[in-house]
């Protein structure tokens, strides 16, 4: 990537951070992230064809840093499997709850084909064999099949119109949440 470009990404990435904590996410319209990165629309939305996009790649390092963090404690843990499963899914429901307006932008903002191809994605696949992981070691018979099924609708339980309307219209907190995924997993 060229220099300029790379300090126009910057500049954009930089101005989203700050405008999403001072306005809200959904309040920033992508005028006005032009306007404070201080570039063109136009070099806006080449470098991010909508929000979700911008949100995508501001969210990418919290989940690089989730799985990495997940994984090392996976590595060196001495903690009973249902003791680590516990740790996996609250660390992410740390993040989803962190960075919630993040999530609801993303997903509200891809059309079926880019949700299919955010599907493919490194973020996706690396939260996906986290969860495998402990999963595995909480059910040692399941095949790999399965697991992998369970993993998805782990994730996809937790999608952001079903994580917001458990949260916001059921009122469930993050430890309920977490009971009841358990639960349905049979932990």
């Amino acid at each position: 990537m060229r220099r300029d470009a790379r300090a126009n990404r910057e500049k954009i990435l930089t101005a989203a951070t700050t405008l999403f904590a001072q306005q809200g996410v959904a309040n920033v319209g992508m005028k006005d992230l032009a306007r404070a990165a201080q570039i063109g629309v136009g070099t806006l939305y080449r470098n991010y064809p909508n929000k979700g996009a911008l949100c995508m790649a501001l969210i990418r390092d919290e989940m690089a840093r989730y799985t990495t963090r997940e994984n090392i404690y996976l590595d060196t843990t001495t903690d009973e499997p249902q003791t680590q499963l516990v740790t996996i899914l609250q660390g992410y429901l740390d993040v989803r709850i962190a960075h919630e307006d993040f999530f609801t932008i993303i997903e509200s903002e891809t059309t079926p084909l880019e949700f299919t191809q955010l599907l493919q994605t490194p973020i996706y696949h690396d939260r996906i064999a986290l969860l495998i992981r402990v999963l595995r070691r909480t059910q040692p018979k399941s095949s790999e099949g399965y697991l992998q099924f369970e993993a998805d609708m782990v994730a996809a339980m937790l999608r952001s119109r079903v994580f917001a309307f458990e949260r916001h219209q059921r009122h469930l907190s993050n430890q309920d949440l977490l009971t009841y995924i358990l639960k349905l997993l049979n932990q």
